[in-house]
């Protein structure tokens, strides 16, 4: 495992304790990521919300059941009452904290809270999160989560050994995660009374707390403030640095507490252990207006053929060999019916994400040039989700005005192949894509939009701004319809580059196809209900 520094402005805190190390630098390529879809004006969806009506408790009952003391000590850090790092031990700190939400909402300050007081607190902290479209980016090699505010950080980029940068647009907030090369312990405490003693022109260290297995550090740079963590496993390191200006704290004094506390290192580096299958199976109702086609419909006119196989990267010199062109690409397999079983074991979202990561792809469309895909410029990308092991959900729109489709994973596209369209509503933004072969190694189990209940927790898998996965948190706030479309309406955020990614339940059931944003808005994101990709009719065909 090869982990080193990148060349983030973060590396030169640790770089002066690690120079005698002779730490590397260096760039990785990527291919730049497409444009978003515009979010429309006039033609959100609107009207009424699904009968379905909303827990009363907005989907937090099962949460505060559990009693979990580190997502308390989170809600009040969300909630504003708490700056301290969410260790899973309620101490004087974190009564002290209690009491004072107590005060806020006018109850005896006891420092233990009751159910209807943890719910209350649950519900402020999720509105907190959801405001800032707190999101979890999750490292599949080494399995590290890191959160951050995508209201905020809106560009993204891979660094060196596993690494990743999130940059404000302005450039005036960063967060940068680096992964060092593993140490002995006498090592770690070594560089971390570097970093303690860390005083470089304007960057100076004025607090660090050595906590044993990790350290956590703050200080200013040239009028910015920056705080930071650095995790010590057997098989390595896992840090990260985020800058911002002084006024975010008192605006959200919790947000900076909140990268802290939700960094989360495994054990042990390496990718994260596969989630056990369920042990019972349950079905949802039907919705008998929308049930899908059981058929496996051959191919109807105007199916665009499957293009040819792996393109070069646009950032690798030379030009690759002409590949051969691929097969007609026709169904062996059909697509998913209504009811069907769903998956019923409730998961954390680092077990959503484990579930389903490997049914969503990139899709990348681009022109054609002397019968090959053109991917310097001029191509599009987003997102596609694997319903079974040959078809795919993503939006039209991601695919317009291209001649070559096709879907990877790998950043260095070594697993790119071409795709065919096999349905396309572009007035519904709704598309069906296929491979050749039945071979996807993993696809998604579909829940009824009628079951969809308001207030539950939901989170969005795609690609934004990027090729790595990436994990958004929030609620379904809403179900609308829209021209005779059913929508999921979120909190959970939705980016460019996600268009076509998944909206999933707590179990990893599909709800949706992440589809658009509104302008000028937070938290009012939609979803295409999944199950509207399986409705029959001439709206379902080519256009």
């Amino acid at each position: 495992m090869a982990m080193r520094f990148g060349s983030s402005v973060s590396a030169a805190i640790m770089v002066l304790a690690l120079a005698a190390q002779g730490a590397a630098a260096g760039e990785k390529g990527s291919i730049r990521p497409g444009g978003a879809r515009p979010a429309p004006e006039a033609a959100a969806p609107s009207g009424p919300a699904g009968s379905v009506e909303g827990d009363s408790s907005n989907g937090l009952s099962e949460i505060a059941a559990a009693n979990d003391p580190r997502i308390l000590q989170l809600a009040l850090i969300w909630a504003g009452y708490s700056t301290e790092i969410a260790t899973g031990t309620l101490d004087e700190a974190s009564r002290n904290a209690i009491k004072a939400f107590q005060r806020d909402t006018g109850v005896r300050p006891t420092g233990t809270l009751t159910t209807d007081q943890t719910l209350e607190l649950l519900r402020i902290g999720a509105e907190a999160r959801a405001k800032v479209g707190w999101t979890s980016y999750i490292n599949q090699d080494l399995g590290f989560r890191v959160g951050y505010p995508a209201v905020q950080l809106t560009k993204t980029k891979p660094g060196d050994g596993g690494g990743r940068s999130f940059v404000s647009a302005d450039e005036s907030r960063r967060l940068d995660v680096e992964v060092i090369d593993a140490m002995s312990a006498a090592d770690f405490l070594t560089f971390f009374n570097t970093v303690r003693n860390l005083k470089d022109g304007g960057k100076r260290v004025t607090k660090a707390t050595n906590m044993g297995a990790y350290f956590v550090f703050e200080g200013t740079e040239d009028g910015q403030r920056f705080v930071g963590r650095v995790d010590r496993r057997e098989n390595g390191l896992v840090g990260f640095t985020y800058y911002f200006p002084p006024g975010d704290e008192p605006a959200n004094k919790g947000l900076v507490a909140a990268i802290v506390s939700e960094f989360v290192v495994p054990d042990r580096l390496g990718p994260p252990e596969a989630t056990p299958p369920d042990t019972t199976v349950g079905f949802y109702a039907k919705d008998e207006a929308r049930e899908g086609s059981t058929a496996s419909s051959p191919d109807v006119a105007g199916d665009e053929p499957a293009a040819p196989a792996r393109p070069g990267r646009p950032d690798k010199p030379g030009k690759p060999a002409r590949p051969p062109a691929a097969a007609e690409a026709g169904d062996q397999v059909p697509l998913p019916t209504l009811p069907m079983p769903v998956a019923t074991q409730v998961l954390d979202p680092s077990g959503v994400f484990q579930k389903v990561k490997d049914a969503v792809w990139v899709v990348v469309a681009a022109p054609m040039r002397n019968g090959q895909p053109y991917l310097e410029d001029g191509y599009s990308q987003g997102s596609a989700v694997a319903v079974t092991a040959q078809h795919l959900f993503t939006n039209c729109h991601v695919l317009e005005g291209q001649q070559f489709f096709g879907i990877f994973r790998n950043e260095d596209m070594s697993d790119l192949r071409p795709v065919s369209i096999k349905l396309r509503d572009e007035e519904g933004d709704r598309c069906i894509i296929r491979v050749d072969k039945p071979d996807l190694p993993s696809f998604v189990t579909i829940r009824s939009h009628s079951d969809v209940v308001i207030g539950e927790r939901a989170y969005t898998i795609g690609a934004p701004s990027g090729l790595d996965l990436t994990l958004g948190e929030g609620l379904v706030s809403s179900k609308r319809r829209h021209e005779g479309q059913q929508y999921v309406q979120t909190s959970a955020p939705i980016s460019p580059g996600s268009s076509g990614g998944g909206l999933f339940d707590s179990r990893g059931n599909l709800l949706g196809i992440t589809t658009f944003m509104l302008k000028d808005t937070q938290n009012l994101n939609f979803a295409i209900a999944a199950e509207e990709f399986l409705r029959p009719g001439s709206s379902a065909g080519n256009h």
